[in-house]
């Protein structure tokens, strides 16, 4: 457990990670925040280098019997269909596009699963109003040809795909490089942390609501969720935009920044089965991790007592590399 960057923001090292942005809401999150911090950095050098970015929305009709597999494979074919042919090369020819980055999000509600796309699209240049609209124009009606060359009803104009400028100025910075908060990397990246609204729920909350509840119906759009987004890119930089934004920095895969410790102070160094027993008490983690980010080494004890788990598996660091102090057979 550390505190990091002047924050008391507290976390657990040394564990055992799987690197699944879909599937698992710990990965998920340090993923996610990575790759936001990524895309806020990137987006804010491009801008202060006089470039213009553009944020595009997607989505496609859905109803309650609509498998979640068919509509991602569509959203994935329709975007392809929107980027590829002579209409998108004049597009970057005419507007200046040097690239984008793609994010897909799922929710699921009275209407069945709803996935849909974020895409910040960069440009050379700033456009003029008339060149804004008449590329929106464009994307949209490509758009809703792609959703009907995949045999999906194309939808509503206005509806199916939005697209607003990322304006530099007031605020720029929170806007673009804070990712803490509500910032453009975490509206791009954060799908993890985001709360559907209008009675939706995103995956995560599925996950939660079957865990407190035990609904055989969770369960079963759990597995279908899992087994549409196998395999499938959940945030995507198009070719090349990396080594153009970025070159200096390594853009790292997705198990490597789950595998990554969070740095910082040590705080204290659990046994093996101290942190089972954390485990194995439902919220203990988060209390624990609460605890320690209000009152450090003190408040991690206190909350261990509280829940009847004994603090003789808890050492500080310098116990930890005091030879014969630490006692790692479980009691």
């Amino acid at each position: 457990m550390s505190i990091k960057d002047g924050r008391t923001t507290a976390g657990f090292g040394g564990l055992e990670s799987c690197g699944r942005i879909w599937l698992c809401p710990v990965c998920a999150a340090k993923i996610r925040v990575r790759r936001g911090d990524q895309i806020a950095e990137g987006v804010a050098r491009h801008l202060d280098n006089g470039g213009s970015a553009w944020f595009v929305t997607v989505t496609l009709p859905h109803e309650k019997g609509d498998a979640l597999k068919d509509s991602f494979e569509v959203l994935t074919k329709a975007w392809r269909y929107v980027k590829n042919g002579r209409a998108y090369q004049d597009d970057k020819d005419r507007f200046g596009i040097l690239g984008d980055i793609k994010a897909v999000e799922v929710t699921h509600g009275q209407n069945g699963w709803h996935p849909h796309a974020h895409i910040l699209v960069l440009t050379s240049r700033g456009l003029e109003f008339d060149e804004m609209c008449a590329w929106a124009a464009r994307l949209d009606a490509r758009w809703a040809k792609g959703l009907a060359r995949n045999g999906w009803p194309s939808g509503k104009p206005g509806v199916r795909m939005t697209l607003i400028p990322v304006e530099k100025g007031k605020g720029i910075a929170a806007y673009v490089a804070k990712v803490q908060e509500k910032g453009l990397g975490n509206e791009i990246a954060r799908a993890d942390m985001k709360d559907a609204t209008s009675g939706n729920r995103t995956p995560f909350q599925i996950l939660a609501d079957f865990g407190n509840g035990g609904l055989a119906d969770d369960l079963e759009l759990w597995w279908e969720f899992e087994a549409a987004t196998a395999g499938k890119s959940a945030i995507r930089w198009s070719p090349g935009l990396w080594a153009k934004l970025m070159p200096d920095e390594e853009f790292g895969t997705e198990e490597e920044i789950a595998a990554e410790d969070e740095g910082g102070q040590t705080i204290a160094v659990l046994t093996p089965w101290t942190w089972r027993r954390i485990s194995e008490v439902d919220g203990a983690d988060i209390m624990v991790l609460e605890a320690v980010e209000a009152s450090g080494w003190e408040g991690l004890l206190r909350t261990l007592i509280r829940l009847r788990i004994s603090a003789s598996g808890v050492y500080t660091p310098e116990e930890w590399a005091t030879p014969n102090e630490v006692e790692l057979d479980s009691v």
